[in-house]
């Protein structure tokens, strides 16, 4: 009886297993290879489209920010023209009664004016919010004070500069005012014309691109972002740092306007 034998080649067997070391070696490395060049690609991609958001979202404030501008100035314009009608912004900025105060609204699509002095939130000159002039501000919890489909939020301000200065009777007289012997009357209808200046400030915010609360129309504080829209231009605490510190997006634009009655130049220019 013939039996077979069959050895194994020693060399051989550890040439087999060394190569086989070698390809799971090089499968490993291209794996790792393969998963930091997706990691990179990703996070790439990431960084690209939170540059792409915040350049979105800016534009998208901006926008907002211009067309209320726009809106309030041609709404104040076609309503000026009527002499009919005394409730403009220019006319009630321009108010004696306005000198220190400042005067916030919301942006709200639905309502037939802008500008209402019913709807309306006015501090006085030491920012005490006065309690007949309380409805204006924007309330993130009410759909109705969004714009721009339900994702954004833009409010107004204007601010009448306190005139500090004192450079006498005639400095804000306008020119053709007779001046010889005259006397400055407080009251009546033979007060001296004045051309008169105001900043306007226009704030837009996306609540929803943040983590902060919105709250509602009680909150006054700086921990939501109802209690940010409630806050003065003037003090340590505005408007813009409380939704900075917040990290709510939002932009802020501010234009300076004159208000030159018809015909006349104004000498003080301010």
């Amino acid at each position: 009886m013939m039996q077979s034998i069959i050895k194994k080649h020693p060399k051989l067997s550890t040439s087999l297993q060394a190569q086989s070391g070698v390809v799971l070696i090089v499968v490993l490395f291209t794996l790792i290879l393969i998963m930091a060049v997706g990691a990179i690609a990703v996070r790439q991609s990431t960084t690209d489209l939170k540059v792409a958001t915040a350049d979105q979202v800016n534009k998208l404030l901006f926008q907002a920010n211009d067309a209320a501008f726009m809106k309030v100035e041609k709404e104040d314009r076609i309503l000026s023209a009527r002499r009919d009608n005394v409730d403009t912004l220019k006319g009630y900025m321009s108010s004696t009664e306005r000198e220190g105060h400042e005067v916030s609204f919301c942006v709200r699509p639905r309502s037939t004016k802008l500008f209402s002095i019913l709807e309306i939130s006015e501090r006085n000159k030491n920012n005490d919010l006065l309690s007949d002039r309380n409805n204006g501000y924007c309330n993130p919890d009410n759909s109705d004070d969004y714009v721009s489909e339900g994702r954004l939020i833009t409010q107004m301000t204007f601010v009448r500069p306190i005139n500090t200065e004192d450079k006498g009777v005639y400095y804000k007289e306008v020119e053709g005012t007779l001046s010889n012997d005259f006397e400055k009357p407080e009251t009546g209808g033979n007060v001296t014309i004045e051309c008169t200046t105001f900043v306007g400030y226009v704030t837009s915010v996306i609540p929803a691109l943040s983590r902060a609360p919105i709250g509602n129309a009680s909150s006054n504080g700086t921990t939501t972002v109802a209690g940010c829209l409630k806050q003065p231009r003037r003090g340590a605490t505005t408007v813009d740092s409380c939704l900075s510190d917040l990290g709510v997006p939002f932009q802020t634009q501010q234009q300076t306007y004159l208000n030159q009655p018809v015909g006349v130049e104004c000498v003080s220019g301010s």
